[in-house]
């Protein structure tokens, strides 16, 4: 079963859940904020004035927790004993779970994760690394710069079971709390929870785990109210840091997804994975996300900010259409290595398969999110693609050989109208379009091919013939009529277009007999007006074989 992350009340809860609790994430976020109005009362200051705990191996204590087998969750004490002392970290370990479900080989592996290294880092464990990629861990209540990771039995709910979480509940006083929830509790320090039933405390998807709360822990200690997009980013880049990351799937079978929507689907853990992935990655030499984190504003305020403090003449469009090229084209085979991803090996990315010559009508990207077309006629200079949008977005082409290996991307900026003609070239087998929204509006686009004059566009005709008369054409009772013949029984498609490529009429579309056929048109449009003089051009499709010819229009004498 794959791993999701589910909010509980203000809980930042990791759980092994196909998702469905959009509906804790306001509170969640309304319980943070209430507990961030807490930070540096006279309360606060008081404990902090205290001496710091400075646990000991073999230290008793008890915490309170939540009882996840039960929603909404209930408020338990459980007794634990200190097992093991770092030098950021204790580990302590339920009592009724030692040596049932918990050793001392478990918490001697875990200190080392903690502590000493990670899968990605043999010098470096996990609270160094969360430390140095995202800032220090807060010290709100205890006086102690220690932080408890207490295992226990966090329990399941319905066949699901959870990892760990943070709660913020601990960086408020206990009375604190209680004015935040009549039945609320605070252990009054820094901790983490994690469970060491039924699932394997020493698997390697746990101490990643530990990576991800533990960044949630820092995050709220910095800026207590962001955005979850951008706080469970930062938890799922700590478990890419790490060296073991969430597997990804979901996200890329639907790329138009807004990475600002939080929606609770692990589809939301992938897409804020891949980006801050990427941001880290490519962006992050000057300490980009560390001041994200710090950073008061939030969402993509912050966001837009900190790319100009650290990349003066770049914006978060730039970025975000980088972003969107380089889970198509990653790979080492571009020397620009702006365009893929060293720790992670990405899927197939969902898109839409042109044909030889399209036409899409009304599609829509929604707010920051990708779309991306796969165009597979063989590439020649005439096939131009003209690409209309209601607004502006950022287009890109990404070329692929026959290989498969990215060889190039051309930016077309940012605008709402495109005319695109890929090289003419044998190197290429295919092109994506890459269309990326970075703003916060649902765009719709269309997509044609302007029709050339040529007998010869993607394929010969032998199968059919194709007549149309009287030329030059003009409006009347008769209107045009187009004669054609059928040498097999095929489904046929004859279109009236204008010169900029728009579809002005279709005429048929279905299956026919072999044999000759016939039709006129009016002159016009699909809406029932008429057309104005002009330049058109008709193209007739019989199976795979395609003919597209030009006319003259002429009204009436």
């Amino acid at each position: 079963m794959n791993r999701v992350c589910l909010t509980i009340a203000i809980l930042l809860v990791t759980m092994t859940l196909a998702a469905q609790p959009a509906k804790w994430s306001a509170l969640q976020h309304e319980l943070g904020l209430q507990a961030a109005e807490f930070k540096n009362s006279p309360d606060h200051l008081e404990l902090r004035s205290r001496d710091a705990r400075d646990y000991s191996v073999g230290d008793p204590k008890t915490f309170w927790r939540w009882n996840l087998s039960v929603m909404p969750p209930t408020w338990v004490q459980t007794a634990a004993t200190c097992r093991a002392v770092g030098e950021h970290c204790y580990i302590f370990v339920a009592n009724d779970q030692w040596n049932l479900n918990m050793t001392q080989a478990d918490v001697d592996s875990a200190l080392v994760r903690l502590e000493e290294r990670t899968a990605n880092d043999p010098t470096q464990g996990a609270i160094e690394m969360d430390i140095e990629l995202f800032g220090p861990i807060p010290n709100e209540l205890d006086n102690d710069p220690r932080v408890i990771v207490f295992y226990s039995a966090l329990g399941s709910f319905q066949g699901n079971y959870f990892d760990g979480y943070f709660s913020p509940y601990n960086q408020v006083t206990e009375a604190q709390a209680q004015q935040m929830n009549p039945s609320g509790h605070s252990n009054e320090c820094e901790m983490i929870y994690m469970t060491c039933y039924p699932l394997d405390p020493s698997a390697p998807i746990r101490f990643s785990v530990l990576a991800h709360e533990l960044q949630h822990l820092i995050h709220w200690g910095q800026d207590a109210n962001e955005e979850q997009w951008i706080n469970e980013g930062c938890s799922e880049l700590a478990m890419v840091a790490y060296g073991v990351p969430d597997p990804i799937t979901g996200f890329p079978s639907n790329p138009d997804n807004n990475l600002t929507v939080w929606n609770q689907s692990f589809a939301d853990y992938v897409k804020v994975m891949l980006f801050f992935s990427y941001l880290q990655e490519h962006y992050d030499a000057t300490g980009l996300i560390s001041d994200l984190v710090s950073d008061p504003q939030n969402g993509i305020v912050s966001m837009t900010t900190q790319i100009a403090n650290h990349f003066p003449g770049q914006s978060f469009a730039d970025v975000f259409s980088n972003w969107g090229v380089a889970n198509v084209a990653d790979g080492d085979s571009l020397q620009n290595e702006l365009w893929g991803y060293s720790q992670l090996d990405l899927p197939n990315f969902g898109m839409t398969n042109l044909p030889a010559n399209p036409q899409l009508d009304n599609q829509t990207i929604q707010p920051y999110a990708t779309d991306y077309l796969r165009y597979t006629c063989q590439i020649q200079g005439d096939q131009q693609i003209n690409l209309i949008c209601n607004a502006t977005l950022r287009l890109k082409a990404v070329f692929f050989d026959y290989a498969g290996n990215c060889q190039n991307v051309e930016d077309y900026g940012l605008n709402n109208a495109f005319s695109v003609v890929p090289p003419s070239s044998s190197l290429y087998s295919r092109v994506v379009y890459v269309l990326s929204n970075p703003f916060s509006h649902q765009l719709t686009y269309s997509v044609s091919t302007p029709v050339h004059n040529d007998d010869n566009l993607c394929s010969e005709l032998s199968n059919f013939k194709l007549i149309l008369f009287p030329k030059p054409c003009k409006f009347s009772s008769d209107s045009v009529n187009i004669e054609y013949e059928l040498k097999e029984y095929a489904n046929s498609r004859l279109e009236i277009f204008n010169t900029k490529g728009q579809k002005v009429k279709p005429l048929v579309n279905c299956f026919q007999p072999q044999g000759e056929h016939a039709i006129n048109w009016n002159g016009r449009d699909d809406r029932g007006m008429q057309t104005a003089q002009g330049i058109y051009f008709y193209r007739f499709t019989a199976g795979n074989k395609q003919l597209s010819r030009k006319f003259v229009l002429l009204s009436a004498d």
